[in-house]
């Protein structure tokens, strides 16, 4: 009696196991969900008071100062913790904008003195140097506005999610809640979102699925010093230098490359270049990573050059620049 109970037992815990496996095997062979930051729009910060000015190569642009407002909003912190809630079950990966704007803070502090060997400060937007810190392949951006029709309320909910290496527009929707005197404000948010949450994280898990496929897209620049005594169109032995790079563009870009966007003697521009999500060993890959062997390529030929970036998506190389 005991070694059939044994061996009942002994079946039971392999069909669990097998069971168990059925689920697992599949999800190893997925990659993850895209990593997000909610924050708040533009259009948020403007109406709310957290839109500054500021001077950027002599053109005046804006930029949302979300210090400021989680500081003073109760109601954005709220929201954000809201949809956090709802995105991490559906298994995306958070990042944190609070967390995000004190490593930020961090940063600054740090780099206050860091100057270029042109004697320029590193010339970066305030948002492109927080997709930089932050890492969130997607930015999720939220507004919401209180719609009052006589005693009666109701709320108009609108996400909008933002490729954080090509600036593109990858999922939108806009939600409303049914009219109710309450004026709770989870819950409004949380019946405005209802009725399109499934369809907008549908948006983004085809996009990310489409990014695994056939990679992100940035722009490479490669520009050469006016004093460096060479150009792009400079025979290199094997080539001439500029076509060295156009064949090195090729042969590591995600699926191929076609020529440059533009091109002179001075000047190279790749733009909606594809390159890997991942290294094979997981690590993700921005425009900086990707373009350290070609560095290394140019060294070989003994031409120094200094790399500088904007944000993930965006890397300029500055060829004939000392260090």
């Amino acid at each position: 009696m005991t070694n059939m109970k044994l061996l009942h037992e002994m079946k039971r815990i392999l069909v669990l196991l097998t069971v168990l496996a059925a689920g697992i095997l599949p999800l190893w062979g997925q990659a993850a969900l895209p990593s997000i930051m909610v924050v708040p729009s533009d259009a948020w910060c403007k109406e709310n008071g957290f839109l500054t000015e500021y001077e950027h190569d002599g053109v005046t642009s804006y930029a949302a100062d979300y210090r400021a407002a989680l500081v003073n909003s109760n109601d954005l912190k709220l929201v954000i913790s809201l949809i956090n809630n709802k995105m991490a079950g559906e298994g995306f990966r958070l990042v944190d904008l609070e967390s995000t704007l004190k490593n930020l803070e961090t940063e600054n502090a740090l780099n206050s003195v860091t100057m270029s060997s042109m004697g320029d400060a590193l010339a970066e937007t305030p948002r492109e140097q927080m997709s930089r810190v932050a890492k969130a392949d997607i930015w999720i951006e939220v507004s919401w506005n209180m719609n009052q029709e006589g005693p009666q309320k109701s709320l108009t909910f609108i996400m909008r999610a933002l490729d954080s290496y090509s600036q593109k527009d990858v999922a939108s929707a806009m939600g409303t809640s049914g009219k109710t005197y309450m004026v709770e404000l989870p819950v409004l948010v949380e019946e405005a979102v209802s009725s399109y949450f499934y369809d907008f994280t549908g948006q983004l898990k085809s996009y990310f699925d489409e990014i695994i496929q056939n990679g992100r897209e940035i722009t490479l620049e490669v520009r050469v010093w006016e004093n460096a005594g060479f150009n792009l169109d400079s025979d290199m032995g094997d080539d001439l230098l500029g076509y060295l790079i156009e064949d090195w563009v090729m042969e590591n870009a995600a699926g191929g490359m076609k020529t440059p966007a533009s091109a002179s003697e001075n000047i190279l521009v790749f733009r909606g270049v594809r390159i890997p999500n991942t290294t094979p060993e997981g690590r993700q890959v921005d425009a900086r990573y990707w373009t350290r062997s070609l560095v290394r390529m140019l060294r070989g030929y003994e031409i120094s050059s200094k790399l500088y970036t904007k944000g993930l998506g965006q890397v300029t190389i500055v060829l004939g620049q000392s260090e």
